[in-house]
């Protein structure tokens, strides 16, 4: 049992909260708290007006009852005429905690009011009418009873029941049904009703004064319970309130304030996304990941602007997720979580390629790892074999692994063929033009690996180098002065296999293309 404390008297707080869920009223009275003026998340049901209008569970409905058939009309004076209730709940260091307040218009010595507490929505069901509630195994419903005085309230909890024996069952005799009442105590709830006239700040219609005896509330640890169990998801998404006719939980359930939506959980989201740099991924590559924490599969990849979205069934509690070695053609260059729904007092804490997460329940991390392209340059130096001078002019062809042409590159004035972009890998180069007056002396591919970034300007470039030799030309000429055939020659030079006939004309005989070295030529005039 818990002591309902006066209005005005303070009452410490579940462990880890802040919220003031035990001392009868709705405002804070310790700086630094919360309460139902104040308080994050609130979800507010309002009832239809009281009188004729007012709608009420009729023809007999019992809490195990499903089936259930809404009328309207006044509540009878010695039944509670409710007005409204709130709902709030918070995740606090991994204990998942629910906050619940009633009103109601008359003032009865005892009260027995239930939230019902659904995972799936019932709609309509304030409307006049028959109705199915939305009841699924392991729905919840939280007893409120004080009796004559108002001093004592006592919390209860139920499950719902849909197989097994009906000994689980509180009071019915048949499947489904409300399971065995368990009394919650001081460790895991704190309750209490207003024994003055409370101020309700919260509109529609606010500020309204609450009499003796009209607003109770609760806080309830749902994991410290046993409603959330460890590392195993759950979620609710409706709420509503109503009252018995008397403290016996087989009496007639009467007045309702219709369900609204709430969001109660002890699971968040965890998003993984994947970006490059540039994008898209020219080399359409997979990166792999390690999670730590029970996150399945333990081993995943993701393709650029592909993400991994774990839902939100992912049990608060630690958590790590790591981009294994991105190389060789990418290097991580930004873990970002900076835009993840924190709300709830989760962390996600970036350490290198791996991301160290916390989760509390309803908070979304999401997290973006990008990855840039390592791309290098390949630098050719051309100089001359005469004086090791650069060479401007020489033409060359570079291709890659397979075998594709990614650069045809012409020497400068310094004698510097560059290209840049390349992707990180082993590449040929082979000189295939030489600059004009010389000859390509190495006609052999060379092998380049390139393995760091930089460009034609900046960073680090693989080298290679080549070298051409300069050429020379030698011209010989012969002229009869006599006359034109009055005399003739013949010329035989270094290489030639026989001798030939020299012209006698200014043309003569040249000796094109020489590279650096000794020639003769033996000339026979008159032979």
């Amino acid at each position: 049992m818990l002591s309902a404390l006066a209005a005005s008297t303070a009452l410490a707080n579940l462990t880890g909260s802040t919220f003031e869920g035990g001392d009868g009223n709705l405002v804070v009275n310790t700086a630094g708290n919360t309460d139902w003026a104040n308080v994050a998340g609130l979800s507010a049901g309002v009832d239809t007006p009281s009188g004729t209008s007012d709608n009420s569970f009729g023809q007999g409905t019992k809490e195990d009852n499903a089936a259930v058939t809404v009328v309207t009309g006044s509540i009878p004076p010695n039944k509670s005429d409710l007005t409204r209730f709130y709902e709030a709940s918070e995740t606090v260091g991994g204990q998942t905690l629910l906050y619940l307040a009633w009103e109601r218009s008359n003032v009865l010595g005892s009260a027995n009011m239930d939230f019902e507490i659904n995972q799936a929505v019932t709609p309509g069901l304030g409307t006049a009418g028959p109705h199915t509630i939305n009841r699924t195994a392991g729905d919840l419903l939280v007893t409120y009873d004080f009796t004559n005085g108002g001093s004592v309230p006592v919390l209860g909890l139920l499950t719902w029941v849909t197989s097994g024996p009906t000994t689980q069952c509180f009071s019915s005799n048949s499947l489904p049904c409300w399971g065995n009442h368990v009394t919650l105590n001081s460790t895991n709830s704190e309750g209490a009703i207003n024994t003055a006239t409370v101020t309700d700040p919260i509109p529609p219609n606010a500020p309204r004064s609450l009499v003796a005896n009209t607003f109770g509330e609760a806080a309830i640890n749902l994991t410290g319970s046993g409603v959330f169990a460890p590392g195993v998801c759950k979620a609710f998404g409706s709420t509503f309130l109503k009252s018995r006719s008397s403290a016996s939980f087989t009496a007639e359930v009467k007045d309702f304030v219709a369900p609204v939506p709430v969001n109660i959980s002890n699971c968040g989201k965890i998003i993984i996304r994947k970006v490059t740099s540039p994008s898209p991924d020219p080399t359409d590559t997979s990166f792999s990941y390690t999670t730590t924490g029970g996150l399945s599969p333990a081993i995943f990849s993701l393709k650029n602007g592909g993400s991994r979205d774990y839902g939100s069934s992912v049990p608060a509690g630690s958590y790590s997720v790591t981009e294994s070695d991105p190389g060789p053609n990418f290097a991580l260059s930004n873990l970002d979580c900076s835009a993840s729904d924190l709300s709830h007092g989760s962390t996600a804490t970036p350490n290198g390629a791996t991301v160290s997460i916390s989760l509390n329940a309803d908070d979304t991390i999401d997290c973006t790892f990008t990855n840039t392209l390592k791309l290098g340059a390949i630098k050719i130096t051309k100089k001359s074999t005469k004086g090791n001078s650069p060479l401007a002019g020489a033409t060359f062809e570079i291709k890659n692994s397979d075998g594709d042409i990614v650069g045809t590159p012409l020497s400068d004035a310094s004698g510097v063929a560059c290209v840049a972009n390349l992707l990180f890998g082993d590449y040929s180069v082979k000189e295939t033009s030489a600059p004009s007056g010389y000859k390509i002396d190495d006609s052999s591919t060379h092998s380049v690996t390139v393995n760091a970034t930089g460009t034609c300007s900046t960073g680090t470039q693989a080298t290679t180098a080549f070298s051409d030799t300069p050429l020379s030309q030698i011209r010989v000429t012969f002229h009869s002065k006599a006359g034109v055939g009055v005399t003739t020659a013949t010329i035989q030079c270094t290489g030639d296999l026989s001798p030939s006939t020299l012209p006698d004309d200014s043309t003569g005989r040249l000796l094109d293309d020489l590279a650096p070295g000794t020639y003769s030529c033996t000339v026979v005039v008159d032979p």
